[in-house]
């Protein structure tokens, strides 16, 4: 799943930066040049999601998530907690200097 998010992220910064400079959206772009030098500028730019925050509503039950989001390039993470696995979590953000917040708080209910 937050594989899916990270692409989604990418395919949505090159859909704007085809947009930027040719008027179209990026799957309408039939020129392979012009793709690759979007798709190289994505690349580098990591889909612009360095510097983001990821944000839960419920909690991280795994790392692997908060693993794609950090080599993606966040910086903060923001969750409830509540998982028996946060210590996964704290794991993760520990080892690649990300800082966590424990908001203690769900924003839904089942």
């Amino acid at each position: 799943m937050a594989e899916i998010a990270r692409d989604k992220a990418y395919r949505k910064l090159a859909d704007r930066y085809c947009f930027e400079a040719h008027g179209i959206g990026y799957n309408d772009l039939k020129d392979a040049a012009k793709k690759a030098e979007i798709d190289t500028r994505v690349a580098q730019e990591k889909g612009g999601l360095s510097g983001a925050a990821m944000v839960s509503d419920a909690f991280f039950p795994f790392r692997d998530g908060l693993d794609v989001g950090i080599r993606e390039g966040i910086r903060s993470v923001i969750q409830p907690g509540g998982s028996e696995n946060d210590y996964q979590a704290i794991e993760a953000c520990n080892e690649a200097g990300v800082t966590m917040v424990f908001t203690g708080q769900r924003s839904f209910k089942h």
